[in-house]
């Protein structure tokens, strides 16, 4: 009997150990309202953030209901409505947080612009506004923090603009996975000009980006549109959406104005044109050059049969129709390479009758 009830108890532990340990491993999670951001050392004082490298931040981690791996990022307003903020570009991951005064002032100086300051009203005595947003992954919902007031002494800061020597287009057409955006091709010795021919389906939209990212991405509202071709832009959400699908020959130029990097888009006709000896010494765009365009993303542009035999040059006119091989490319062992900001690219040599194939989307091509 005693071994029985032993038995029975040590079955009892057993369980109540098992619940213990589904309790720890599968915690029940608590959306918290809110945490601190405390106070910075020092805080009546001015802080005059471009001769100063760092100020130190911390605060008490969000009440999730268990230990998270929370990454957290600073907000600034220069009202404590947060009606307008800017975000500081690096992140934490612990409670203790050495921010860079000059990210501030940079955030600083872009909201006072946005205000209608001038770089003629530097420098200023202004206070700041900071809170925290905590985000886990796996968890929807975000938390800030209260707020808190810092006095600073702020010159005018903004990084240098710089013209792009790259440009991408993100957008629908590859679901925004700015990894697989499209590289747009230089405009051969013009500063700050690329070209791109693209499938863009209907109803959709796109971005332009500095880089393959979305963090310098740029899109309707920095960029004047000239509508060509009849694509029917719009707004879409801050994105360029067009309304009508198809081949476009995108040229956009990119250009600074004032403290902001602005960009002007032409929506033009796909044109492909061929020149060259294999077309009887044609050098400049007509309607009868012209490649047959393909009614679907991966397919091929075509163009008409070479009239003689000798060298085969293919182009888009992105400057003007003098400067067409500033915008021209070719296929080598099936491959299409632009030629870009590159010099002369080698001859290929095509016969009577053989045409030249280009799909623009897999980069690929053929003479036969």
């Amino acid at each position: 009997m005693k071994n029985k009830i032993f038995t029975l108890l040590l079955a009892g532990m057993a369980i109540f150990s098992s619940c213990d340990s589904d309790r720890d491993s599968n915690p029940v999670y608590n959306q918290p309202e809110t945490f601190t951001l405390n106070k910075p050392a020092l805080s009546d004082n001015i802080f005059d953030l471009n001769s100063s490298s760092h100020i130190w931040l911390t605060c008490s981690q969000p009440d999730y209901g268990f230990t998270a791996a929370v990454t957290y990022t600073l907000e600034i307003s220069l009202t404590d409505d947060f009606e307008k903020v800017q975000v500081l570009p690096t992140q934490f991951t612990t409670a203790k947080m050495e921010v860079k005064t000059n990210e501030l002032a940079v955030c600083a100086t872009n909201l006072f612009i946005a205000e209608g300051k001038v770089k003629d009203d530097f420098p200023l005595q202004t206070p700041l506004y900071l809170r925290l947003k905590a985000v886990v992954t796996d968890l929807k919902e975000p938390v800030y923090s209260n707020s808190i007031e810092i006095k600073t002494e702020l010159e005018y800061t903004l990084p240098p603009i710089e013209i792009p020597k790259k440009l991408y287009i993100g957008g629908d057409f590859c679901e925004w996975n700015w990894d697989n955006t499209l590289e747009m091709v230089p405009v051969n010795g013009v500063e700050g000009k690329f070209w791109r021919l693209i499938f863009i389906p209907e109803n959709s939209s796109i971005k332009l980006s500095q880089t393959s990212t979305e963090e310098t991405s740029a899109g309707f509202a920095e960029t004047t549109i000239n509508d060509n071709y009849e694509a029917s832009v719009t707004d879409n959400s801050g994105k360029i959406g067009f309304t009508k699908g198809g081949w476009y020959l995108l040229v956009v130029k990119a250009a600074i104005e004032g403290a902001e990097l602005r960009y002007t888009m032409d929506i033009n006709e796909p044109a492909v044109y061929l020149f060259g000896p294999a077309i009887g010494d044609k050098w400049a765009p007509e309607e009868a050059l012209k490649f047959t365009v393909p009614q679907i993303a991966d397919d091929f542009f075509v163009s008409p049969a070479f009239t003689n035999a000798g060298e085969v040059r293919a182009c888009v006119i992105a400057e003007d129709k003098d400067n067409w091989w500033k915008s021209e490319f070719m296929v080598f062992n099936n491959k299409l390479e632009y030629r870009g900001n590159g010099g002369d690219q080698a001859r290929i040599q095509g016969a009577v009758g053989q045409k030249l194939y280009i799909n623009f989307t897999a980069g690929t091509g053929k003479i036969e």
